[in-house]
């Protein structure tokens, strides 16, 4: 049985928008890799960590991707998406697309379209701040 406060706590409803939200980036260089907006995670208690991602048409295209302890799912919102996991062929996905990526799995995404931005949307879940993703970059990344 949940207490009450537990239960009070867990049927609030969390409202965001995107543009009232700070744009946090990561950069090579002078070149955008990618832009980032974090939905849940900033210690709202949710139970997931969610954001909108976009990566630009002449971003940074790095060698290497990135990995974490846990696990993440990515929504292709807009664009074409390259995925690159682990040493495998990379994958085209369009809107609408979803992929899960375990834990402790290398990967990155990256714009595949000349003409306009990727957006995703990405989803860690049992953890509640995005300070808790421990990413790990191997050289190159």
């Amino acid at each position: 049985m949940f207490s009450a406060e537990y239960a009070d706590r867990m049927s609030k409803a969390i409202f965001v928008n995107p543009a009232e939200l700070p744009v946090e980036s990561r950069s090579v260089g002078n070149k955008t890799v990618v832009n980032w907006w974090t939905l849940l995670g900033n210690g709202d208690e949710a139970g997931a960590v969610m954001g909108i991602a976009e990566i630009p048409v002449d971003a940074h295209r790095p060698s290497r991707g990135h990995l974490h302890p846990q696990a993440e799912t990515y929504v292709i919102l807009s664009g074409v998406a390259e995925m690159h996991i682990n040493d495998e062929p990379p994958r085209v996905m369009h809107a609408n697309e979803v992929v899960h990526i375990p834990g402790g799995t290398e990967h990155i995404a990256l714009n595949g379209s000349s003409t306009e931005p990727l957006r995703l949307l990405y989803v860690f879940s049992g953890i509640n701040s995005f300070d808790e993703v421990e990413y790990e970059f191997p050289p190159g990344a």
